[in-house]
């Protein structure tokens, strides 16, 4: 049937779009609110139920997200299906929804746990008829939402990204249809060959995801030692970070033209046309810096003046001047 096909209007939603035939069969028999692109309502928690095919195997404890709930609202709504097209796309479910409920959850269903632990009677909800004609694009939508907020469960990502290959049938496919790169999907498989026992410690933290995604393509008898190889690797490359010294900041602004320090400039060579040597005789040139010695206020006034004003090179020059009168 035509999804364009419009039959009427659902009870609880404004009008937004056409809607199926399908969802029109959903309005009647449920009340169901099937209007086109839905706006946000709320419903009660009960009529809710959560979804079996999520691809977390637990919520977890929920204390911290009921608490937010509690003290800030729910700021996002959660994604529903009715019951009815819940169950055309997987009948064999029907036990495993909860009794006298009329959506599923797919997208919040942590939200929902948490709302209902929070005491909350009603949740903000958005339905959408199309997350899911069977039970793959179903899996789908939900690890779809759960994959963007980087919340889930490692080895639960995995099995529902495994799933979703068999339907695919290729890595690169998949990675196209989630919006990921081929090698996103590979290193996230990878996960599902590790050993009971570091998938273990995977579950419990006491392994970084990121270095048992690259053993986990190899044989299990391998994966403890290259494990272990890559830690220490690791390791290593923190010490040298650690040991390197640290780079200079960047100044905030480029240096003005003031700002620039000045150019050195270099005394003029001394020769025997300096105004100190010019004198016509010895006995002149020798008066002649007797007299400025005294005016500078002695030797040692004048040698410090010397060191500090001047270059070695200048001071050199000038001693062989003098010293050659003697």
């Amino acid at each position: 049937m035509s999804k364009a096909s419009s039959l009427g209007t659902g009870s609880s939603f404004r009008q937004a779009q056409s809607i199926s035939p399908r969802r029109a069969a959903i309005d009647a028999a449920t009340s169901a609110p099937t209007d086109g692109a839905l706006p946000t309502v709320k419903l009660p928690v009960s009529l809710i139920s959560l979804n079996p095919l999520n691809p977390r195997s637990s919520l977890g404890d929920l204390t911290d997200l009921a608490k937010s709930l509690r003290d800030h609202g729910q700021k996002t709504a959660i994604s529903i299906m009715s019951r009815l097209a819940y169950l055309e796309a997987n009948p064999e479910l029907a036990e495993e929804l909860e009794k006298g409920t009329k959506y599923v959850a797919i997208d919040g269903n942590s939200r929902l746990a948490a709302a209902r632990e929070a005491g909350f009677e009603e949740v903000k909800v958005m339905l959408d008829e199309d997350l899911g004609s069977n039970p793959d694009e179903i899996l789908e939508s939900a690890l779809v939402a759960n994959v963007h907020r980087q919340d889930l469960d490692h080895l639960d990502e995995a099995r529902a990204l495994q799933q979703l290959l068999a339907v695919h049938g290729t890595q690169e496919a998949l990675a196209a249809r989630l919006h990921r790169s081929q090698g996103w999907i590979s290193q996230r498989l990878a996960l599902l060959g590790l050993t009971p026992e570091l998938k273990q410690k995977l579950q419990t933290g006491q392994e970084p995801a990121e270095l048992l995604r690259q053993v986990g393509r190899k044989k299990p008898e391998e994966q403890a030692s290259q494990l272990q190889l890559l830690k220490e690797q690791r390791a290593k490359k923190k010490v040298i970070r650690q040991a390197e010294p640290p780079k200079p900041p960047e100044p905030v602004n480029p240096p003005t033209e003031s700002a620039k320090p000045a150019p050195v400039t270099r005394p003029p060579a001394v020769t025997r046309e300096d105004p100190i040597v010019a004198a016509s005789s010895p006995e002149d040139r020798q008066k002649t810096l007797g007299r400025y010695l005294e005016l500078v206020g002695g030797p040692e006034v004048f040698v410090a003046d010397l060191v500090e004003s001047c270059t070695t090179e200048y001071r050199q020059q000038l001693a062989e001047l003098l010293l050659n009168d003697l």
